[in-house]
């Protein structure tokens, strides 16, 4: 009988330890990232009979067994995913799936993990949690990818610095040029060395004019095409291009009439202000005053060294602040419907002041800036581990790793086994109300059935002490 007191009362305290563990996942059904835990029992050390073999004459016994009650093991930690909530709070993210942030202190050292992904700024502009530990995270490199080469810091947000410009050097027109138009006109913005927003014009025109020189027997051959005080053509402007193929001349010379003829040109572009103010077109025509044959003996024409010719869809090259703007006209239609112009992919910024910061998917930490521009300066570190059931809660939602979890492998979402990071989200308790009152229930029964027993073992040792009375 007095066995039986000490079994039950086993089986109280491994209740009430149970009990423990329900209260506490119930307590923290609200709490950002927990992971709720499961109470786990063993049985303890049996009084055992050995069994003894049976012969020729007789059966063998089975060994027979008494238990001492049960203990509490300890507990085991649910690591499935809450449900996510969108916040949109800048510092607010959530892991989808796998791994856990890191935090540690100002040097990257004493580091820990969670899953609660609330954070802020401190005083001095590092990202950290509620708890003042920093937030670890890779810097990015100058393609955007996450210098993991050297360990994950503390983030640094430059609120209040100012950046320097950047000149813009590229861009695309798009779009349909209508056949119905004789001139378009776009304009879009670019960016000089100094950061300031500009206007950037394109002034598109359809060859429609035909250029007829008059060139007299005796002349040099070098017709001109004036130009003005800037270094602009004085229409018409449109110059010609060698048309490949042979070429028929006829002279005549009665009347004293000019001698013309007719070719077929192509518009070349304007000349810009820089230019030489007169450019000359050179034809060579050879006369053999014999046969009365004029031969053209050059193919070369002396065209504006400053002008960018544009056949069909390319790259032009534009003079820009000292460098190069190319604009690229490969994705440009013709056809007889609306015009459609457009510009993509211009790059270069204006000079700004960083204002303002958020977490983005896969942890990006995105600085905005005054012109309403962002740059991502880091991405957050994810950490993963071989057997996470090694980690040991210490409070706050953060973990530390024991020898059974194994060494972590620290990167950054998606790689290692580790899931997708939300940004302006919220990752909720995993804990399930309706189970944990079930649990609690049973709970309580098994304290009041082992309660129940401890009283009647005493009502027996109580009859056994009055058998002398």
């Amino acid at each position: 009988m007095i066995k039986s007191l000490y079994t039950s009362i086993s089986g109280m305290s491994a209740m009430q330890n149970a009990l423990s563990v329900t209260s506490n996942n119930i307590a923290n059904a609200q709490t950002v990232g927990y992971k709720k835990q499961k109470a786990v029992f063993d049985d303890l050390l049996y009084n055992n009979t050995v069994g003894a073999k049976g012969d020729d004459t007789k059966a063998g016994t089975n060994p027979k067994s008494i238990g001492n009650g049960v203990k509490f093991s300890g507990t085991s930690t649910d690591y499935n995913g809450g449900s996510i909530t969108m916040t949109g709070i800048n510092g607010q993210v959530a892991i989808e799936g796998n791994g856990f942030f890191v935090v540690g202190d100002s040097q990257g050292n004493g580091v820990q993990y969670t899953r609660k992904g609330t954070f802020g700024k401190s005083e001095n502009n590092y990202i950290v949690n509620g708890e003042g530990q920093y937030v670890l995270a890779y810097k990015l490199d100058e393609d955007g990818k996450p210098d993991t080469s050297h360990p994950a810091g503390p983030i640094s947000i430059p609120l209040g610095s100012a950046i320097d410009g950047e000149v813009s050097s590229k861009g695309s027109l798009i779009g349909n040029l209508s056949r119905d138009n004789k001139k378009i006109i776009h304009d879009f913005p670019v960016f000089n060395k100094s950061g300031d927003n500009i206007t950037m014009r394109v002034q598109i025109e359809q060859v429609t004019e035909l250029v007829d020189p008059d060139l007299p027997i005796g002349s040099d051959g070098k017709p001109i095409f004036p130009k003005d005080d800037n270094g602009n053509p004085i229409k018409p402007e449109k110059v010609e291009k060698p048309v490949p193929g042979k070429y028929k001349y006829t002279v005549l010379t009665r009347n004293n009439s000019k001698n013309e003829k007719e070719f077929t040109p192509i518009a070349d572009d304007k000349a810009p202000g820089n230019g030489d103010k007169k450019p000359t077109l050179t034809k060579t025509l050879e006369f053999d005053p014999i046969t009365g044959k004029l031969t053209r003996t050059d193919e070369a024409v002396v065209r504006d060294p400053v002008t960018k010719e544009v056949i069909k869809g390319g790259q032009v090259d534009i003079p820009f602040g000292g460098d190069t703007f190319k604009l690229n006209l490969s994705q440009l239609t013709n056809l007889p419907t609306k015009d459609t112009l457009d510009h993509k992919d211009v790059n270069g910024r204006a000079a700004a002041v960083a204002m303002d910061y958020k977490i983005s998917d896969n942890g990006y930490v995105m600085v905005t800036y005054s012109d309403n521009s962002t740059r991502a300066i880091s991405q957050l570190a994810v950490a993963t581990f071989k057997n996470q059931d090694g980690l040991m809660k210490i409070g706050n939602g953060n973990y530390v790793p024991t020898a059974s979890a194994g060494d972590p492998f620290i990167g950054v979402a998606e790689q290692n086994g580790a899931g997708k990071i939300i940004g302006g989200a919220q990752e909720g308790s995993n804990v399930d109300l309706s189970v944990e009152f079930v649990d609690l229930m049973l709970y309580q029964r098994g304290f009041q059935g082992n309660a129940k027993v401890i009283k009647v073992s005493d009502d027996v040792l109580n009859e056994v002490v009055n058998l002398i009375r």
